[in-house]
């Protein structure tokens, strides 16, 4: 399986019902996300392309570091990131099934 392949589609169908619900919606939802994650957007851009639907393209890229550095600042990062989209009046859910085909880093 491509690595991360199941949250990827995922967030794709969140990026597209927060773009549906219009540009307030999706305004929002960009300043939570930069007031969260600020500069490391382009970490979760880079591997989820598409939530740059809401967040547009990173002026910057991620800085390179060591796979176990990276893996760990990507893990922490998604996590900042899930807090910040997830509210009580847009609580997320996400299912995972077949969990005996998901790949390392999603399991993670």
């Amino acid at each position: 399986a491509t690595p991360l392949s199941a949250i990827d589609v995922a967030f794709n169908e969140y990026a597209n019902i927060i773009i549906q619900q219009g540009p307030q919606t999706t305004l929002e939802m960009k300043q939570a996300i930069i007031d969260a994650i600020n500069t490391d957007v382009g970490v979760l851009t880079e591997a989820f392309p598409c939530l740059c639907k809401i967040v547009g393209k990173p002026a910057t890229s991620p800085i390179e570091i060591t796979s176990a550095a990276a893996q760990n600042r990507f893990k922490f990062i998604l996590k900042v990131f899930v807090r910040a989209i997830a509210t009580p009046s847009h609580p997320i859910v996400l299912f995972l099934d077949d969990l005996q085909w998901a790949d390392e880093l999603s399991l993670q």
